[in-house]
């Protein structure tokens, strides 16, 4: 199969999890070509045999966040771009990585080509939905380009329940959960450590609320010598090292910034706390998870079908500062108990393992192209479609 997959050009979740797809299609037989602005972090696609099609070379400035503020030129020259790859690769599959502005390419093409043009998928991943989708022009823009697409999907019930409400759409988004690389992915043995260490991998926006993290460390530190490790780079980094530089936090932070691979350091902490007031999936969570790693997160959004509140973590309302540090200090200060609810976590992850969630794209990909409504043509381009 000829598939096609649109994302952006930063280190966000979205990113991953597409490059992460197409790496993966491509290991299975298909052939495929993955479109971005510019190059998405370039170990990603590495030796995978994607194509990769860009309007920019790669930056200098280093891994950046989820840039969705396109001009209408910038849209019109992708747009351009996708067209031109979709008909010179006859791609049977065009897939959006996050709506905005994905989606509205994918369907402004759909419109243009219909039936003879490739069958469009759009992955709704999180903040496409929670932040744009409540902006009323976005909002109706969305709405009028997710109904023009074959299918839409997203990561989690809670994110399916969500985008039906906002965009009004006539079926409720397919749930194809995030997934992980659990050979990459996974525990390692490390020496005993006087100091634990919790991490917080995110873009560092307000959906993660930073000042709650701070809050919840500086609480943990009044009990027990712990360091805070932080990975990755945002607007509200500054406002929290600020926050930070109390006497009681002092020589207990290291900053990581901005990095593509998060294994290493998540392999080598004790903890991942996450203090999120909107959160569709997060990876982050299950990545710590697979490393055999105790989450403690707020309960909100998909969060709860990540997270296996008691048993593979702890999961606390938000604002709940002192619930968070409590559950924190307690996993930290009993090693035995870190290491049980440690190894639940790891065997909760495999469920979001790629080889068990890749396979629903392909099912996916093929219903659709086998549709007699959305797919008129020959029955050996169905042949080849399959092949």
């Amino acid at each position: 199969m000829k598939v096609g997959l649109l994302c952006h050009s930063g280190i966000g979740g979205s990113v991953r999890i597409a490059c992460t797809l197409a790496s993966e299609l491509a290991r299975r037989g298909h052939r495929v070509h993955v479109m971005a602005h510019r190059p998405p972090v370039a170990d990603w696609l590495k030796d995978s045999g994607v194509f990769l099609h860009t309007l920019l070379p790669p930056t200098d400035d280093g891994p950046v966040g989820l840039k969705v503020d396109w001009r209408a030129d910038q849209q019109a020259e992708f747009r351009s771009l996708v067209a031109d790859v979709a008909r010179s690769e006859r791609l049977h599959v065009l897939h959006a990585h996050y709506a905005v502005p994905f989606a509205h390419v994918a369907a402004s093409l759909a419109r243009e080509h219909g039936e003879s043009g490739p069958v469009t998928v759009a992955t709704l991943h999180g903040t496409d939905v929670s932040i744009h989708g409540r902006q009323p022009v976005q909002r109706r823009l969305l709405t009028e380009s997710l109904g023009a697409l074959g299918a839409v999907t997203t990561v989690s019930e809670h994110h399916a329940r969500l985008a039906s409400h906002l965009f009004a759409l006539r079926e409720t988004p397919l749930v194809i959960p995030n997934f992980i690389d659990i050979t990459r992915f996974k525990p390692t043995q490390s020496p005993h450590r006087d100091r634990p260490r919790i991490v917080h991998v995110s873009n560092f926006r307000g959906v993660k609320d930073p000042r709650s993290l701070a809050h919840v460390f500086l609480a943990v530190r009044e009990r027990i010598d712990a360091e805070l490790w932080l990975v990755g780079d945002g607007p509200s980094l500054l406002a929290l090292r600020e926050m930070l530089s109390a006497p009681l936090a002092e020589d207990a932070v290291r900053f990581f910034g901005a990095t593509a691979d998060v294994a290493p350091i998540l392999r080598e902490a004790d903890l991942l706390l996450m203090t999120s007031v909107v959160e569709s999936f997060c990876v982050a969570a299950a990545e710590a998870m697979a490393c055999g790693i105790p989450v403690v997160a707020t309960r909100v959004g998909g969060l709860a079908e990540v997270v296996d509140n008691g048993t593979t973590g702890h999961l606390f309302p938000v604002g709940a500062h002192a619930s968070a540090a409590d559950a924190v200090t307690e996993l930290l200060a009993r090693p035995r108990l870190r290491r049980r609810v440690g190894s639940a976590a790891r065997r909760q992850a495999a469920r979001f393992a790629c080889e068990r969630i890749v396979p629903r794209y392909e099912s996916l990909y093929l219903d659709l192209v086998d549709r007699g409504e959305r797919d008129d043509r020959p029955v050996s381009a169905v042949a080849e479609a399959r092949s």
